[in-house]
């Protein structure tokens, strides 16, 4: 069953929903980061990829914890990735690292960060279920004020790839044939959108 997390409306998307969408497939994250007391080193590490709803699980964390994330923290150097650990221990405040990759190719050179950043809890964002493709595909659309209507999502959810990626962008190109054509997102355009390659 599907849950919805307010977020503060800061979206990056000028006029976009700002809340999380929970079903099975991702509910241990949430779960997870509202954990942050019993994190080892007070630090865990988020992975997903691309559009898979790192930033939106951050700012739950925050407005949970009061702690502090950072995005892209494979990139930020390990001067500042080490400083960062540091002060979550100084100021006993869970600190929750973001990237597209395992710490394990991060290709951290020192070894005291290696072993801290093993430690920490690693948590990755699983592909999206059936359920969760669906409110994906919704939400985006809806996003830019277009509808789509059961049958063609039903579609979709058979035939999309799992990657939400390819949700975002199936999402851009429907909107973008609604708009041309007028009406919702029905079930021709959706089959004529799902047959690039791209998509399944």
């Amino acid at each position: 069953m599907k849950r919805q997390i307010a977020l503060p409306l800061d979206e990056l998307r000028p006029g976009a929903s700002s809340s999380l969408i929970i079903t099975p497939s991702n509910a241990h994250i949430a779960s997870a980061l509202g954990q942050y007391d019993a994190w080892p080193g007070r630090c865990a590490i988020l992975v997903g990829p691309a559009r898979s709803g790192k930033s939106l699980f951050a700012r739950y964390f925050l407005g949970q914890s009061g702690g502090r994330f950072i995005e892209d923290a494979d990139s930020i150097g390990e001067e500042k990735l080490f400083n960062a650990w540091n002060r979550a221990q100084e100021e006993a405040r869970p600190l929750l690292l973001l990237s597209r990759f395992v710490p394990a190719v991060w290709e951290i050179a020192l070894p005291d960060l290696r072993s801290r950043l093993g430690a920490a809890l690693l948590l990755q964002i699983p592909p999206p279920d059936d359920e969760l493709v669906g409110h994906l595909v919704q939400k985006h659309l809806a996003d830019r004020g277009t509808a789509i209507g059961p049958e063609a999502l039903a579609y979709v959810k058979r035939r999309i790839d799992r990657s939400y990626s390819a949700i975002e962008i199936f999402a851009r190109e429907a909107n973008a044939m609604a708009l041309a054509e007028g009406g919702a997102v029905n079930l021709k355009r959706v089959k004529q959108i799902l047959t690039d390659e791209d998509y399944n």
